[in-house]
């Protein structure tokens, strides 16, 4: 990230901490944390001030865990984002929705693209995971409301490339979304080899492939209940 020109990540929401490691390869991560049933003024005035939200370049807003409605609570947070920026172009935002139908709820917040759950973590993960810092960042921002694991290379696809696997397996054996993240390689005489995130996708998947890594939604437990 730091050399495509990023210099700070923002993290902003209700009970954060600060980060144990704020600066790393770079890029510095902080986190704001905001006060519970913050006023839609005082959301505004913090944006302007606080986050700088005019001079940032791109704005994620992912749904609260903790609501009924969730997309209502983003909608909320893409109209500050809009107020505060005024009559200026603003970051490029991209919106997490839960539900489909709730989309049309942000025309006209000048929202650039919405995502529902899937695709978003197509986007972030196909993308972001260019190494284990990264990784885990985004692990983290998903709150536990999926589950990474390792399953095994349909014979189909032996012989294909990453872009293929990507592409084909979209859901689960439970009819859930999955997203393709990495590979599990053989080990190597000179000692590589093992867990890979995003190995571009070219990468062909041979006798040395020796699993997929995906992400799943739910939790394991339910995935093996599923299988079983």
């Amino acid at each position: 990230m730091a050399r495509a020109g990023v210099t700070r990540i923002t993290c902003v929401g209700e009970g954060l901490a600060p980060l144990a490691e704020p600066t790393r390869a770079g890029v510095e991560v902080r986190t704001l944390a905001l006060e519970p049933r913050l006023g839609f003024d005082e959301l505004v005035t913090t944006l302007l001030e606080e986050v700088q939200i005019v001079d940032a370049r791109a704005v994620i807003v992912l749904p609260r865990a903790d609501l009924s409605e969730p997309d209502s609570s983003s909608r909320r947070t893409c109209a500050a984002i809009r107020r505060a920026c005024g009559e200026g172009a603003g970051p490029n935002v991209l919106v997490e929705v839960e539900d489909p139908e709730a989309a049309f709820e942000f025309v006209g917040l000048g929202v650039a693209t919405v995502f529902y759950s899937g695709h978003l973590r197509a986007a972030l993960l196909g993308q972001a995971c260019i190494d284990l810092g990264v990784f885990q960042f985004i692990i983290g921002l998903l709150r536990g409301r999926h589950q990474v694991r390792t399953i095994e290379l349909p014979p189909r696809l032996r012989g294909s490339t990453f872009a293929d696997a990507a592409i084909e397996l979209e859901l689960d054996e439970r009819g859930l979304p999955m997203t393709v993240i990495g590979v599990a390689t053989a080990p190597r005489s000179d000692g590589s080899g093992g867990v890979r995130a995003n190995p571009g996708p070219a990468t062909p998947l041979d006798d040395t492939i020796l699993g997929l890594l995906v992400l799943v939604t739910g939790d394991a437990q339910a995935g093996q209940e599923a299988r079983t």
